[in-house]
This record gives C-alpha cells, structure tokens and sequence, in this order.
C-alpha cells in the first residue's frame, strides 16, 4: 500500500501503467487496443518497405535532444522562420514510438474537433508522407541510450520517412538557470525515474563536449546561452544547418508548455529583454535548489562549456 501512494505522487509520466489505470479509466484498455494494432501495422509497412524502398522526402531532417526548459521551443520556432518551404515539427516525442503515430493518438485523445488534421496525421502515420524541406523532432528528458536505441533507428524510414540529411542538434543550457526555471515550473522530475536530473545533465554534457559519441549523425551542439546573446553564433549555427540565415523569430517567445517559466508570454516580440541567465538568483535561497547545485562535477563541466558564470560560486554549501 505504501509503495502505490508512492507511485500516485509521482507525474503521470513516471507512473506504472497500472497506476494510470487506476487514476484513468479505459486507459490501460485503450493502450492495449493500440499497442495490437501497432504490431499489425509495422509489420504490413516493414513487408511493404522491403519490396518498394521509400521515396526520398524530407531534405533535411533533424533529430534534436535537450532538457526541458533549455530553450528548445525558441530554438525550433527560430529554425522554421528561417525556412522558407514546408517545415514539420513532431513535439516532445517518446522513445521507440512511431512520432507521427504518437501524435495522430494524442490529436485523437485532446482534439477530436479537428477531424481534417486528424485524418492529415493518421496519412503521415501509415506512411504516406508530405515532401518537407525540414523535419524537426524533439526528444526531452531523455537518457541519449534511449534515444539512439539501434532496433528503433533500424525503423528509420519508415517511420521518418527518408531524408537527404540528417543532423543530430543537442542543445544545452547551463545547469544553474535550467535548474532554476525547472523548478519554478514544477519540472525538478525527469522523465526517467532511473537517473536523477544532474545526472542527465552531466550526460548531455559529456556528449557536447565530445566525451561520449551517442549521436552519429552529422552532430551540432547548440550552447543556448550562446545563441540567445550572439547574432554571430546564430549566422554560424544557420550556416551549419545549410539555411537561409534571417534571424527572424529570435525576439518571438513560444507558446508552448507555457512560455518562460517565470515570464511566461508578457515577452513576446521582445524575448532579448527576459533575464534568462540570471534565473538562478531567484533560488538563491532554497535550500532544496542549493543542494542540488552544490555538486563539483556539475561546476566543473559548466565552466568547460559555458567558462564561469558570475556569482554562482556562492552556490557552493
């Protein structure tokens, strides 16, 4: 009994499906009812791709990982206006699932309302792509293992649909304002309950810093603080990614999950104007966020990426 009370404190994310059962009725029977169904059809598409190759469709595709609040919908509002064509973005995708399937059941679940857009989705799900000029899905929160699983990638094209090229973009945000907007937004908990935030940060660091090779596509590291304050690093990241370099969307602040996490959309059109590096003196005080901080590793790989951030060393206990 104790050890299921635990469970219903968690997010809903983290708990078991019969938990979710319990707190969702026809939950349990509706993800059963789906999961059949998946089976039948990857199987049908995995026979029809082995006899008739998937056309070429989206010439440029890329795979983005990041933390939450690390900026990654600024980012991905920031890469669409710098394309001039098609431009599809999957959000906050979950690992091994087919992402326009997942969406196509999340529209069915949220938007009935909608029934075109649901019927545009389930298309794309069955495999009936639309030629894109870019593709962007992101992952959130999740450990890179997980992310590049090998039986998963091998679903590539069909799930994806093939691209000209692919990209691997990591974006990081020092570990002192994420935690701190994290927090403020009630997001302290990753989406794994096998590793603990700090731990997934320290890993997302290795990588960047090329300490760990998980992504083996044509990889670029975004350094958020970077991006935010430096036109120049955004002309460069434009060029890395082969786009027509506008900077139009940088001033826009996203609407999704809210906005900021402390401003939420009182910014928009004038993003440049949030204190988005001085999140941490917010928390100063908090004894749980100064814990959680007060950790030599983490300092030492912030500094390697993003040099000494003023004022956080009285963060150390």
């Amino acid at each position: 009994m104790d050890k299921m009370l635990c469970f219903m404190t968690l997010p809903m994310y983290q708990k078991p499906l019969i938990v979710k059962a319990l707190s969702k009725p026809g939950f349990a029977t509706r993800k059963l009812r789906r999961k059949v169904l998946h089976i039948f059809q990857d199987a049908q598409r995995q026979r029809q791709v082995a006899t008739t190759p998937p056309p070429l469709v989206n010439e440029k595709e890329i795979r983005m990982v990041g933390l939450r609040r690390t900026g990654n919908h600024a980012l991905i509002r920031w890469l669409k206006r710098q394309h001039a064509g098609r431009f599809r973005h999957l959000n906050d995708i979950p690992v091994y699932e087919n992402p326009f399937r997942h969406e196509y059941e999340y529209w069915c679940d949220h938007y009935p309302e909608y029934p075109k857009e649901i019927e545009r989705i389930r298309q794309e799900s069955l495999g009936n792509f639309v030629p894109t000029e870019c593709l962007v899905y992101n992952y959130e929160d999740h450990p890179l293992s997980k992310i590049v699983d090998s039986k998963f990638w091998a679903k590539h094209d069909m799930y994806f649909g093939r691209s000209q090229r692919i990209y691997d973009l990591i974006i990081l945000r020092d570990p002192f304002n994420l935690l701190a907007s994290r927090i403020r937004r009630g997001f302290l908990a990753i989406k794994s309950t096998q590793i603990s935030f700090v731990d997934l940060w320290l890993e997302y660091a290795k990588e960047f810093l090329g300490e760990t090779n998980y992504l083996q596509n044509e990889k670029i590291c975004v350094n958020y603080n970077l991006w935010v304050d430096n036109i120049d690093y955004r002309r460069e990241l434009a060029e890395k990614l082969a786009m027509n370099f506008t900077d139009a969307g940088i001033d826009e602040v996203s609407k999704r999950a809210g906005g900021s996490s402390f401003d939420g959309t009182e910014f928009t059109g004038q993003a440049a104007k949030m204190d988005v590096h001085g999140r941490w003196k917010k928390l100063i005080d908090d004894p749980a966020y100064r814990r959680l901080v007060s950790n030599d590793e983490l300092f030492a790989y912030s500094e390697k990426i993003f040099g000494v951030l003023p004022g956080t060393e009285q963060l150390r206990i």
